[in-house]
């Protein structure tokens, strides 16, 4: 129970009627009560830990006051959710589910409404129940409602039940859910905090690996030689081998002795091998991370793949490879960008590739018949230690087998109630905490195309990624990504018209989603305290008299998607500009903006006290007597007297 809160009511569950309209529903720790069962309106915000406004408002319709016949049809709402909230025996559904069946329930009151029957009769009447699902276009809505069904229907407390339609159209219902959820984009985006720790683990995997790099590969060449040698004598068995392996690794330093077991729980030279692919598995993870390739594309990656390109001054990276994404099967050449960590990665799977090439007296070639010849990631079986005889040269190389779940899962975080948080404001309709793959306390089951999925939604230009370590992180993709795969890029064009599954389109795609959600997080749903035209605008049309949203997700999504709205972060907060402003370029501080007070002005407080420190600091080092100075100056000023005049408005904030 938070701080300040106080339990509501308790409910006999021995009582035969439904609790009368004085019932508390919401209290604070000194007795003050908040909301009664009668209310129109139950306030639960006291019970959230971050205070984030948390109520379920009854009252259905655009118009009008309150008929006899719409509170008749609210009593019926409200026994629903006396159902759900006190009657549940199991774990307590949580307050973003509770609005999910209200917004839903909203809509079958209104069905009621006009049909003049009761809302218990749309529910349970086979006719009038397909009439209203005939009448709705939205998947997500239906799903909602069927999961509301079964809920009424496990109530055990049969002298408050509500009676459903048959069993046999829930079912249909859900087979036409599973459809419709099948037709949604399925994976999952990683949280942003699983997300940053699994960067910071893949990549500090191969900083300490390339401090021992050069020691361990010239053993494995040491073992391989001493092997080779062994088997021209005619006189090898695997005592030999293995008296051979462990003098040679007896004299490796104590460093690379302690990574070893470090990593694999023992020193041998199989458990070398197999810490090797590893590395591979770890290079190749590094790549769909900073790349957005899928699996097969990075696994199929060419030893010569890495292309560095000099543009105005700056070193860029596109990786060369294959894709067989909808082309029938025929592999077509294709290129990626990526940044100094993919590239990274490329350089340390090349070293390994490099190694094992040698020992077979070869060297990749990268003509465009030979290329495809020579594996990034080649199998490390041709090292040689498998008790097979290597042949001295082959035509062709393996592939090796990437993916060793007991060793990458030591890389991944478990999740914690925040992840799941997190997933159901990015999809509020999906039963995340009901899905095996996403219980507290679990690793996070971690698959190729969530890295594809998260670098598409996290790496934009939208302030989306609070989490300022995984900002520094994608700051450099970001960058490449923003300049390769922007529309209107021939670079992207070139990419797309090849291969419409291409990454660069899916980054296209999730522009809109990306700013959609940093918009609706960072605006709509924000506790900071904002000001400007588009905030004030916000005030009046989207939130009711109570100052509680009521526009949806759906929608506002859908504002995006049909380009009435955009939104980008800015130094002070946010701009809903569609298109390219003509202040953006010279005016970096929004001085002007500020000034006028500009209708796509969003100021966020925290952030505009920021701004004014660090412009109060960067004065003080000008000299009084230039023009710089008395510019800077005069916007320093156009920066206080618009933090004055919101705190005078809306009240201080702590930076």
């Amino acid at each position: 129970m938070p701080q300040g809160a106080s339990s509501p009511d308790t409910y006999d569950s021995q009582d035969s009627e439904l609790p009368r309209a004085n019932f508390v529903v919401s209290r604070t720790t000194d007795g003050e009560v908040i909301s009664r069962y009668g209310d129109i309106v139950w306030d639960f915000t006291v019970y959230n830990h971050k205070g984030q406004p948390s109520c379920l408002f009854f009252s259905y319709w655009d118009q009008g006051g309150i008929s006899p016949e719409r509170e008749r049809l609210i009593n019926e709402i409200k026994h629903i959710f006396f159902i759900l909230i006190w009657l549940r025996d199991r774990q307590p559904l949580s307050i973003g589910t509770l609005q999910n069946y209200l917004s839903v329930i909203r809509i079958v009151a209104k069905f009621a409404e006009l049909r003049n029957i009761t809302l218990k009769a749309v529910i349970s009447n086979n006719s009038y129940f397909l009439d209203f699902i005939r009448s709705q276009s939205s998947g997500w809505l239906v799903e909602t409602l069927t999961s509301l069904l079964r809920l009424l229907i496990k109530n055990e407390h049969k002298k408050f039940a509500i009676k459903t339609v048959n069993l046999e159209i829930i079912r249909s219902l859900q087979k036409q859910n599973n459809q419709y959820r099948d037709s949604l984009n399925q994976t999952a985006p990683i949280p942003t905090r699983i997300y940053s720790e699994i960067l910071s683990n893949l990549l500090n995997y191969l900083d300490e690996w390339q401090q021992v790099e050069t020691e361990l590969m010239e053993l494995m060449h040491s073992c391989y030689n001493s092997k080779k040698a062994t088997i021209k004598t005619n006189s090898y068995n695997w005592k030999t081998y293995n008296r051979l392996y462990n003098s040679i690794i007896n004299n490796a330093s104590s460093k690379l002795k302690n990574y070893v077991i470090t990593k694999r729980g023992n020193i041998t030279i199989k458990a070398i091998v197999s810490l090797v692919t590893d590395v591979q598995c770890v290079c190749k993870l590094v790549i769909h991370a900073f790349s957005g390739m899928r699996d097969e594309e990075a696994q199929s990656l060419p030893y010569h793949c890495i292309e560095e390109v000099i543009s105005n001054g700056q070193k860029h990276f596109l990786i060369c490879g294959l894709t067989t994404k909808l082309n029938h099967g025929i592999a077509k050449l294709t290129k990626w960008v990526t940044s100094k960590e993919g590239y990274k990665a490329i350089l340390i799977a090349q070293r390994i590739a490099s190694s094992i090439y040698v020992i077979h007296n070869d060297k990749p070639k990268g003509t465009s018949d030979e290329i495809f010849t020579y594996p990034l990631f080649i199998s490390t079986t041709y090292f040689g230690f498998s008790g097979k005889v290597i042949e001295e040269t082959t035509t062709k190389y393996r592939i090796g087998t990437l993916w060793s779940k007991r060793d990458i899962y030591k890389l991944l975080p478990r999740i914690e109630e925040e992840d799941l948080k997190e997933l159901e404001q990015i999809d509020p309709h999906r039963a995340w905490r009901n899905e095996e793959d996403f219980q507290i306390g679990e690793y996070w089951h971690l698959k190729s195309h969530q890295l594809r999925r998260s670098l598409a939604l996290y790496a934009q230009k939208s302030g989306l990624v609070s989490l300022p370590t995984l900002r520094r992180q994608l700051q450099h993709i970001t960058n490449e990504m923003s300049s390769y795969y922007a529309k209107g890029s021939a670079f992207a064009k070139q990419l797309i018209n090849d291969d419409k599954n291409h990454f660069a389109n899916e980054w296209q795609q999730t522009q809109t989603e990306s700013a959609a959600l940093s918009y609706i997080f960072n605006v709509l749903m924000s506790n900071t305290i904002l000001h400007g035209g588009h905030v004030h605008w916000v005030d009046n049309r989207l939130k009711d008299k109570e100052g509680v949203i009521i526009t949806d997700r759906k929608q506002t999504l859908q504002r995006f998607k049909n380009g009435e709205i955009s939104y980008k972060e800015t130094i002070v907060g946010g701009c809903t500009k569609v298109g390219l402003c003509n202040q953006a370029a010279t005016n970096w501080l929004q001085i002007n903006c500020l000034k006028e007070n500009c209708r796509h002005l969003i100021v966020s407080l925290p952030k505009l006290k920021r701004v004014i420190i660090a412009q109060e600091k960067m004065i003080e080092l000008l000299d009084i007597t230039t023009l710089e100075y008395r510019t800077e100056l005069s916007h320093l000023k156009v920066l206080k007297e618009t933090e004055c005049k919101i705190v005078q408005l809306k009240g201080d904030v702590n930076v």
